[in-house]
């Protein structure tokens, strides 16, 4: 089997990024034929404004990517194409040349940009839902993209290309999603269920040795935004001045969150900056318990995975696809999302109670050793781009 794989890589690393070279790793370790066709957004950087504005069509239709894509099916005559992200360079172009050349395609999809401009279905504090059927005005008169009407028509019209070419052509063979909440918004959304497969995301956990002890704190990880619930968890530790809790990672809400730890008099909350590689997996090993306190439809976090396999418990909301991987009271403790009492309580259950911690931390470990491996999420991807080969967009 010959596959093609797009990607158009963000600006910073992504954990779409992360899982993206993690399946084309896992392909290419099991001897399968890869070529990867990418973009990367950083290129733009260095680009000055006019070079930059004359970006702005290719966002819905890039002449030079689909030209290059179709120089590259001529090439290596590919069986099949795996497509990720594909905005804004890449753009919905490959969709309309890798159809026109009969390729099937499969669409890894880890986050909601088939049905929404923003691809988080948040905006303006809340979650949003309005452009889900396909009306992405809604996207332009909230601006959801970054603040920024322009922005938000921008990809409002690029998406709405996305979608006639999906809907009208049926260009895309299959979907995989990293769990059954994301199938059920494809659903809502118009996308045929019999071709959405739900596939835990690509992991491996013989990379981590686990550790059932630990030094006493609670990591938050991950962007410091505020549809992570970071202000949640502020406000449940407020309460508990005993509970020691390092906050690792950045972003646009970075600033006020750590205003208001000085605000709330807290420290007990350390803010650590980002941390990568064998750093990052340092501070989470030495860790009580990991806090997942997210207020959107946040897919399969990968640092749920990264807990399991280290042996740590994660207090986690009780949203979206979170309580298909955490089992309550089994290998973990979940909470009403947004409700700080509720976040306090399970954070108090769990450092006041050794044995339920151990009980937890253990079961974690052991969800991960059956469920988050290599071989596992190589085997699921193959059926389905096995059934994409065999069951052609006619």
């Amino acid at each position: 089997m010959k596959i093609l794989a797009c990607h158009n890589y963000y600006r910073s690393t992504s954990g779409e990024d992360l899982v993206f070279r993690q399946d084309l790793e896992i392909l290419r370790q099991n001897a399968v034929d890869v070529r990867e066709f990418k973009r990367e957004n950083s290129s733009v950087d260095a680009l000055g404004a006019v070079r930059k504005a004359m970006l702005v069509p290719n966002a819905v239709y890039s002449r030079g990517s689909a030209r290059e894509i179709r120089e590259t099916i001529t090439s290596d005559k590919p069986d099949v194409a795996i497509v990720q992200n594909v905005l804004p360079l890449i753009s919905p172009s490959a969709y309309h040349i890798l159809s026109k050349f009969r390729i099937p395609i499969v669409q890894l999809v880890y986050n909601y940009r088939l049905i929404c401009p923003n691809a988080i279905l948040y905006t303006e504090g809340a979650i949003c839902e309005r452009c889900v059927k396909g009306n992405y005005v809604h996207a332009v008169v909230h601006k959801c993209y970054r603040g920024s009407r322009w922005a938000s028509a921008l990809y409002a019209t690029s998406l709405g290309l996305h979608r006639h070419l999906g809907k009208a052509r049926e260009v895309i063979t299959a979907y995989v999603t990293p769990d059954r909440f994301l199938k059920g918004k494809l659903i809502e959304g118009g996308y045929p269920g019999e071709r959405i497969f739900p596939l835990l995301n690509p992991f491996d956990v013989s990379k981590y040795s686990p550790r059932f002890d630990s030094k006493g704190y609670l990591v938050y990880f991950g962007r410091i935004v505020r549809e992570k619930g970071i202000f949640t968890l502020l406000s449940a530790v407020r309460g508990l001045p005993d509970v020691r809790l390092i906050v690792v990672g950045g972003g646009e809400a970075e600033a006020e969150a750590r205003r208001r730890t000085a605000e709330y008099g807290l420290p007990n909350v350390e803010f650590v900056g980002p941390r990568y590689g064998d750093e990052l997996i340092r501070i989470l090993r030495d860790a009580m318990a990991v806090v997942v306190p997210t207020e959107w439809y946040d897919n399969s976090p990968l640092v749920v995975h990264q807990a399991f396999s280290l042996g740590k418990p994660v207090i986690a909301s009780r949203i979206d696809g979170i309580p298909e991987i955490i089992s309550d009271g089994v290998d973990g403790l979940l909470f009403e999302p947004g409700d700080v009492d509720d976040l306090a309580a399970k954070i108090s259950v769990l450092c006041g109670n050794n044995a339920l911690r151990d009980k937890l931390a253990r079961a974690a470990r052991k969800k991960a050793e059956t469920e988050f491996t290599s071989q596992r999420r190589f085997e699921g991807l193959m059926s389905v781009l096995q059934f994409a080969i065999g069951h052609p967009i006619t």
